[in-house]
């Protein structure tokens, strides 16, 4: 899915003198200035090197403890959006995916936030919302194709095939706390809106039969948008004025996700204590 979602932190890399551990935390903790390690090489270097490795245990010593990331850490996709972000990390970001043929997403989408409609070209997509309201999703692959839409609620996963186009929407007033996985290191991204302003406008107007500016380009939102009027009117969310990006730490997100998401379920928090499950033993 997004997810694209999904742009690149740099980087910090490896200096060989410095334990393994330091420079991961340099790595997910990095903005996206393109700024290099202790040692001088980029994130992006260091990748190439671990790329250039024809024996996996060549790679994974030299990688050394590198296969743990931060999500709470590391910064969004494009830097987020009004409502929320994405990070994907895949083999531009995170050296541990090499080699591997796999990468993650997380995600922290505010109140009806909403992950453009997009596709990724490299791979297929298994999104699990893990805490807050429903999401409504669609997904469709090719003209002609047929057309999935529906909710996914907590607890729910659904299939998002390669290349398919789609986008997920939290239809709640709580953030909602999602995840992925995709079967390639280099999944991809394509957002329909990037790609259409992308290309001259008399292209664009004439692909939809309109004379005049179809886009205008400026007003493009981050990865994640406001989603659909009705969800902002329910929520009291004024589209014009409303931003979360960079008001809230992607680990607050996540917390008021699992809180939004209990408390709609009637959890006790007085009557929990972990000592009940003793009884078990």
């Amino acid at each position: 899915m997004f997810s694209s979602l999904f742009l690149l932190l740099p980087l910090l890399a490896p200096a060989l003198a410095m334990p393994v551990e330091v420079e991961l935390e340099q790595r997910n903790n990095s903005d996206s200035s393109g700024g290099s390690g202790g040692s001088g090489q980029s994130l992006k270097d260091f990748i190439a090197e671990l790329y250039a490795q024809v024996n996996p245990n060549d790679r994974n010593t030299l990688l050394g403890n590198g296969f743990v990331f931060d999500f709470l850490a590391a910064q969004s996709f494009g830097g987020g959006g009004r409502d929320g972000g994405v990070i994907l990390a895949d083999n531009t970001l995170f050296p541990g995916v090499v080699g591997n043929g796999l990468s993650w997403l997380v995600g922290f989408l505010g109140p009806c936030g909403m992950v453009a409609p997009h596709n990724h070209p490299r791979a297929s997509e298994y999104l699990f919302n893990i805490a807050g309201p429903p999401l409504a999703a669609t997904s469709f692959q090719e003209n002609g194709s047929p057309i999935f839409s529906g909710q996914v609620a907590a607890g729910d996963v659904i299939v998002l095939p390669q290349g398919s186009v789609h986008f997920v929407s939290n239809t709640g007033c709580d953030p909602v706390f999602i995840t992925a996985g995709f079967n390639s290191e280099t999944p991809g991204v394509g957002f329909l809106s990037s790609m259409y302003t992308s290309m001259d406008p008399q292209t664009i107007n004439a692909a939809f039969g309109q004379e005049g500016t179809v886009f205008d380009a400026n007003k493009i939102p981050g990865a994640v948008n406001l989603g659909q009027a009705e969800c902002l009117s329910k929520c009291g969310i004024n589209p014009d004025t409303f931003n979360i990006n960079g008001k809230i730490s992607n680990k607050d997100l996540m917390k008021q996700a699992f809180a939004g998401f209990l408390k709609a379920e009637g959890f006790d928090f007085d009557s929990y204590n972990s000592s009940m499950y003793q009884q078990y033993n």
